[in-house]
């Protein structure tokens, strides 16, 4: 029985063999198509029993997607898909988890419990073969996500792009995972596991090999006009593709399209129940255009602005044309279409203006607690405007109840306008089992690697050698899970996570921060947290002078002038690049009259930041405590140089 199929995957491979392309067409005609292979069954009997009439679910995930923004471009009529859906559908905002990191909060939404329940805490992990830095993959998860749930239930489903989905893992239908297009370098393949059945990796495959082939110059012209065919050609190939806007736009176009393409594809031949299309272009876009993007900030220049500051609207004016697709299919079908995102984005006025939108350490600043999430299609209620509030662990109950699955043990309510199916809540992690880790792929996962780097999402010098305790966790995973704990007020837990996360990584600055302000706001060690806040700063904590300022001035204000005094002296031996640390040093040492040292202190903060007039203004106020009237005259007249708009500053060089 078995003898065709083998023939017709001989022809596949055959043909693939002499360099023809066995191809997917993105619009559903015109291509053939390898055989659908017959993925595990994981259909548990009890749970399929328990199982009611439900509806099929497209749901598909936007990265970093913003009401803020999207309500923008819906009134500017750059979106009239989303405009519709908003309309005709009902839904609201999603308040995410902190900290707003994408593999811990989609894996979240995917299994309806915390990060600390269901074990994905950062973006790497150690593999536990050969102790080298991995991005994070499936089998670190402890229990299992909404498409195990539903293949539980004899539902059959679809996977594409999701954040720790690779190793593809067995279920009733299709695994796309995040592995096809995580890497940098298009000249290396992705690593194999990339897709459940192994049978689809060749259609997979010859989707990406297209998508590459097809965003090319033309496509990228379309959103950058000023373009040129040898700018192009120079960044086309770069090894480094998100360190420039033109390269790193090619590739989101690239990753949106293939997924896209796959996801699409699937759903017209197989008619999966429960269709999951992660797209990450929209957070990306936001990581490298955001900066570009109206109104202009003072960092960006004006070619620049001209440049790239319409991109975002181009690239969200794509997605709404594949949000039309979606909508389209949904309503043939008789399907639900769901949206949601992972966390908002700082898109308009209130960005940071300091802060790198892709630097590791301050890129997930970027981010907004309030994500998006919207239901339309066959069944949902319209109520337009998006008013509902919920959280992102609502958001697998609410597949659940739409697939017509019992709820989860201990799951949370779904979201406002769905009701949960009856019948009592199974425990699924009865029937989950994870998969054992995959064999390393050194080529593939460096490639992955230097993509979080490019992208901020770790920092570039990390360890690559695993610790000796055998453990798969990263510094950063016990840092996370200790900042989850704080917000569940579980402040013991979380000590010692940040504890574990500093044993491992002792320069953490994160981990060293947050220990030292859970520790300041209980009260406990005040020694200890001063010590921990000053190595922060000097491992270059993120708005760590503005922090630790912020201390001193409390403990000056409790009474405290010695330990304040104490803790900026110790900062700045420790950063004495750092000039805030000096003049907040040397106006101390001005209430203390002395003079000398202070007017040390000042000029030590002249020479670092000689275009700062607050560093000429206190200058010349300990010239004048010295007795210095000329000299005091001239930093007085410097400071007013660089800042007219110092009426103290005018007053003080009226007395000279």
């Amino acid at each position: 029985m078995r003898r065709p199929r083998l023939l017709a995957l001989a022809l596949v491979a055959a043909t693939l063999a002499t360099g023809l392309v066995v191809g997917v067409s993105r619009r559903g005609g015109g291509a053939s198509h390898p055989p659908a292979a017959d993925s595990e069954d994981q259909t548990v009997p009890a749970v399929a029993r328990a199982g009611q009439a439900g509806r099929p679910v497209l749901f598909v995930g936007l990265d970093g997607a913003d009401w803020q923004l999207l309500d923008r471009y819906v009134a500017e009529g750059s979106m009239p898909n989303l405009a519709r859906l908003v309309r005709e559908g009902t839904g609201g905002t999603l308040t995410t988890n902190h900290p707003p990191l994408s593999p811990l909060v989609w894996t979240t939404i995917m299994t309806g419990v915390s990060p600390v329940q269901h074990g994905i805490l950062d973006f790497t992990r150690w593999n536990p073969v050969d102790g080298r830095k991995e991005p994070i993959t499936s089998d670190e998860r402890r229990v299992p996500a909404v498409w195990n749930m539903a293949s539980y239930g004899g539902k059959r489903v679809a996977v594409f792009g999701l954040w720790a989905t690779y190793p593809a893992e067995p279920v009733n239908g299709l695994v796309v995972s995040d592995r096809l297009f995580s890497f940098l370098y298009k000249e290396h393949a992705p690593p194999a596991g990339v897709v459940y059945p192994a049978a689809q990796e060749d259609w997979a495959r010859a989707a990406l090999a297209r998508a590459e082939r097809d965003v090319g110059f033309d496509v990228l012209k379309g959103d950058v006009p000023s373009l040129t065919e040898a700018e192009y050609r120079s960044q086309a190939d770069v090894s480094d593709p998100y360190a420039q806007p033109v390269s790193a736009l090619r590739r989101i176009l690239i990753e949106t399209r293939v997924y896209h393409d796959l996801a699409t594809d699937w759903m017209r031949r197989e008619r999966p129940e429960l269709t999951i299309l992660y797209l990450q272009g929209t957070d990306t876009i936001g990581h490298v255009f955001a900066p570009y993007a109206p109104p202009r900030q003072p960092a960006v220049s004006e070619a620049s602005y001209e440049r790239f500051h319409q991109v975002p609207e181009r690239y969200f004016r794509h997605v709404d044309v594949l949000l039309g697709e979606y909508a389209e299919l949904a309503r043939t079908s008789g399907t639900v279409l769901m949206l949601a995102s992972d966390h908002g984005f700082q898109w308009g006025e209130g960005r940071p203006t300091e802060l790198s939108s892709f630097a590791h350490a301050t890129a997930a600043k970027w981010h907004r607690r309030e994500g998006i999430y919207l239901l339309w299609g066959a069944g949902v209620d319209a109520f337009p405007g998006h008013p509902h509030r919920g959280g992102v662990g609502q958001v697998c109950s609410t597949l659940l109840a739409l697939l017509g699955l019992p709820p989860m043990q201990d799951g949370q309510t779904p979201l406002t306008g769905v009701r949960a199916a009856g019948g009592p809540p199974l425990d699924y992690a009865a029937y989950y089992r994870p998969r054992p880790p995959p064999r390393p792929a050194r080529q593939a996962d460096g490639d992955a690697l230097e993509k979080l780097r490019a992208l901020g999402y770790i920092g570039g010098s990390a360890s690559e050698s695993a610790p000796r305790s055998g453990s798969t966790r990263t510094a950063g995973s016990y840092n996370n899970e200790g900042l989850i704990l704080r917000d569940e007020g579980r402040t013991g837990p979380a000590m010692e996570a940040f504890d574990k996360a500093l044993a491992l990584d002792p320069d953490l600055a994160s981990a060293l921060w947050n220990l030292s302000d859970l520790l300041f706001a209980e009260k406990r060690d005040l020694d200890r947290s001063d010590q921990l806040l000053v190595r922060a700063v000097a491992h270059g904590l993120p708005e760590g002078t503005r922090y630790l300022v912020g201390r001193a001035i409390g403990y000056q204000r409790e009474g405290q002038a010695q330990r304040s005094l104490r803790l900026v002296t110790e900062a700045a031996e420790a950063a004495p690049d750092e000039p805030d640390f000096w003049l907040f040093k040397g106006r101390y040492r001005v209430e203390q009259r002395d003079c000398v040292g202070a007017l040390e202190d000042f000029e030590a903060a002249v020479r670092l930041a000689p275009r700062n007039p607050a560093a000429h203004a206190a200058a010349g106020l300990a010239r004048i405590c010295l007795g210095d009237r000329e000299g005091a005259r001239r930093s007085f007249l410097r400071s007013l140089e660089l800042d007219p708009r110092q009426p103290k500053v005018r007053e003080y060089l009226g007395r000279l």
